[in-house]
């Protein structure tokens, strides 16, 4: 197979403007629209190009030689990458104080909510995460404790705790205690991963104040 990734204008296709007519009531208008340039190409033969289009199974088979031989390529290239970054000269990348510190928040922030989002839809999708016995007796946990706190009794949350959150605990009770979901530690490991990444090495950047920038003794 041979793969297409690193230059789009030899099968000519680039991002770039290219005029499409789009059917507005009884008169075409002419509006300016863009293609993708992250699109693979494989090239395979004509006899070849028939069987993909009628066979499942060989399509399907094609198309994961060809993601494995692609994912292989990229991975050469990362490594040949990282082989060479010793050898670059990099210039630190003049950068405000301001802006490193808001886009080191900004990057926890999203970690967190990616955390939250896949809380909410393990919650959701509870009735597949076990078997229905299982499922049953942890249901039947969470709507009892329900009824007690809504019902029975007055509740007070404390530590920011919602009613949603504390079915969430109530039904994951067990799964909660074997791996404690604390949310001090997720901090400590999203910024450890964050530190692993690489793109906020203080080495990578000339900190200024942006304040100042147009100062005239910065400029001299």
């Amino acid at each position: 197979m041979m793969f297409s990734t690193l230059s789009h204008f030899d099968v000519s296709e680039e991002d770039m403007a290219i005029p499409l007519t789009n059917l507005f009531g009884d008169r075409p208008s002419i509006s300016m629209q863009t293609i993708p340039a992250t699109n693979v190409y494989i090239h395979v033969n004509p006899d070849e190009a028939d069987r993909i289009l009628v066979d499942p199974a060989y399509k399907l088979e094609r198309l994961k030689e060809a993601h494995e031989k692609l994912y292989a390529m990229h991975e050469a290239y990362k490594e040949v990458d990282r082989q060479m970054a010793g050898q670059r000269i990099q210039l630190p990348t003049p950068y405000g104080r301001d802006l490193y510190e808001t886009w080191y928040e900004i990057e926890k922030s999203i970690s967190k909510f990616d955390r939250l989002f896949n809380k909410v839809e393990k919650f959701n999708a509870r009735k597949l995460s076990a078997d229905p016995e299982t499922h049953s007796r942890r249901e039947k946990r969470m709507t009892d404790r329900r009824r007690e706190r809504q019902v029975d009794n007055y509740a007070f949350f404390f530590g920011n705790v919602t009613e949603e959150e504390q079915q969430y605990m109530d039904y994951f009770e067990t799964d909660i205690e074997n791996d404690i979901e604390d949310e001090f530690v997720e901090g400590k490991r999203d910024e450890y991963r964050i530190a692993q990444s690489g793109e906020f090495d203080p080495q990578l950047y000339d900190f200024v104040e942006t304040a100042m920038v147009s100062e005239v003794h910065e400029n001299f």
